[in-house]
């Protein structure tokens, strides 16, 4: 960079003795300027060459967002292209189509060689003081897809903020740091006429990049939430879904289900999300995508509580009152002469009579509890099985289970399709918005929305199979409420 810097300032210093300007530089990006009546030409330098070199930029305010920028980048033809473009927040910006400020591409100062590249451009002087003007820089080794002056960028690999001073003599300027390489005289290619700027379509083809360290975090951070969200979360819906009705496993389903929800899915969750809200840095919530992701986060932290408060702090079951039993007459029973047939003869003890009566009671209770059916006696002392219906079985259970119960299970399953929502828009809108890169061209995005397309059809028709056992379900809670003691009819023990 050392020989771009000296061929700039001494073009200056020769045509005019008073000119002044200044010099700011970063460990791998120096930014070099001139001021010439009206207008400032910066000469944008990197250590390297253009082959290696994907874009550089630099723009006029201490911070990303609604900071007008210059982004400048080589191409494969020896042709340079100036893009000026600005963006609301830390997402890639977009093309500015008329400017405040036209910048205008300088040719003689810009020079293409294999182990650096510098492009400069000239402006308007600003408005503001010249002894302190705020710039933020960024560079990237991946070049944009095409040419175009609208075309994707690939986020940047470092960037940073300094500020320049302008009003500094020119002999007083530093020609470079220890840094700066020289440039291979030969090597210089000669810089063709700026592209038209139309927009090109040609950004979903080319091979699969390579990812930036910012690129992977981000990856990191998308695995994490779609495991977290989209297969513990789902996992622990199936267990207590499919769990419950199995006898060796129905009092041990809960332990799972909050293990699951909370021991496995929490740290998960919340390592992905502190990922993605390192990485968006001071602008937050700007777009669907993570305002969804706050919203998701906030949602399994109410159903966790919820959860809890429904688990420790349930009322009490009621118990259900044994089925009305039906008697079927013997036929060895009279009706028309309500007296028993003369070659059956019943007890005429009282004491007997009572046993068998309580024993048959006692039957039938147990019946109820263990069969679900009921005994009836009828004056033979013979008994009869009475089924309960359908009704019998459900009913009971639905209206006896309180409401936040099944809000509970509502709110599960909205926190889950919420998070195939923004899985989806991860992937298909964020990435390309913010790195520039297309699906297309990522292994890792297309294998992600293979995943999320069979996902969303399996999840769904898994926990529909799980429906069907509702019935059952249902009918074994009502049997238990029939088996609980019911203290309002037991009978009372005499006195002494």
């Amino acid at each position: 960079m050392l020989l771009p810097t000296l061929a700039f300032l001494s073009t200056f210093l020769a045509s005019s003795q008073a000119a002044t300007g200044g010099q700011a530089c970063a460990s791998t990006l120096c930014v070099n300027a001139i001021v010439d009546g009206q207008t400032v030409t910066y000469q944008l330098v990197s250590q390297l060459g253009f082959d290696r070199l994907g874009w550089m930029a630099m723009g006029f305010g201490s911070q990303m967002p609604d900071t007008p920028i210059v982004v400048t980048w080589p191409n494969d033809d020896g042709s340079i292209t100036l893009s000026q473009r600005q963006a609301p927040a830390h997402i890639m910006p977009t093309v500015v189509v008329n400017p405040d400020q036209t910048a205008t591409l300088e040719w003689d100062n810009s020079i293409l060689a294999t182990n650096s590249t510098s492009i400069a451009f000239t402006l308007p002087l600003p408005t503001s003081s010249l002894n302190s003007v705020p710039l933020i820089w960024a560079y990237s080794s991946q070049r944009p897809s095409s040419s175009a002056v609208d075309a994707a960028l690939v986020q940047h690999d470092n960037m940073g903020t300094f500020t320049i001073d302008l009003t500094q003599p020119m002999n007083a300027l530093p020609t470079g740091t220890a840094a700066i390489t020289t440039v291979v005289g030969t090597s210089t290619q000669v810089v063709g006429p700026t592209p038209t700027g139309r927009p090109s379509n040609s950004g979903n083809a080319g091979p699969d990049i390579v990812l930036s360290a910012s690129q992977k975090k981000i990856r990191t951070h998308g695995i994490l939430m779609s495991v977290g969200f989209l297969v513990l979360l789902p996992l622990g819906v199936f267990i207590a879904r499919f769990s419950r009705t199995i006898p060796f496993l129905k009092n041990r389903w809960f332990t799972a289900h909050w293990f699951v929800q909370f021991v496995l899915s929490g740290p998960i969750i919340f390592a992905g999300w502190a990922l993605g809200h390192q990485f968006a840095g001071d602008v937050h919530y700007q777009d669907n995508h993570t305002r969804a992701g706050l919203a998701l986060l906030i949602l399994y932290l109410v159903q966790l509580v919820w959860g809890t408060i429904i688990h420790f702090f349930k009322p009490a079951r009621k118990p259900l009152p044994p089925l009305t039993t039906t008697a079927t007459p013997s036929p060895d029973y009279d009706a028309e002469k309500s007296t028993p047939n003369s070659h059956l003869r019943l007890p005429t003890d009282q004491s007997v009579i009572s046993h068998m009566h309580s024993a048959a009671s006692s039957e039938a209770h147990t019946t109820t509890a263990g069969v679900h059916s009921t005994m009836g006696l009828t004056p033979q002392g013979r008994t009869a099985m009475a089924r309960p219906s359908v009704s019998d079985s459900i009913v009971p259970a639905i209206t006896g289970r309180p409401p936040q119960n099944y809000g509970h299970a509502i709110l599960g399953l909205t926190i889950i399709g919420l998070a195939f929502y923004n899985v989806h828009e991860g992937y298909g809108a964020e990435w390309p918005k913010i790195f520039g890169t297309p699906v297309s061209r990522v292994a890792f995005l297309r294998g992600l929305r293979a995943w999320w397309i069979s996902w969303i059809i399996i999840v769904p028709c898994v926990y529909l199979i799980g429906l069907t056992l509702l019935p059952r379900q249902w009918k074994q809670e009502t049997d238990a409420r029939r088996a609980l003691p019911n203290q309002s009819q037991s009978p009372k023990t005499p006195s002494p």
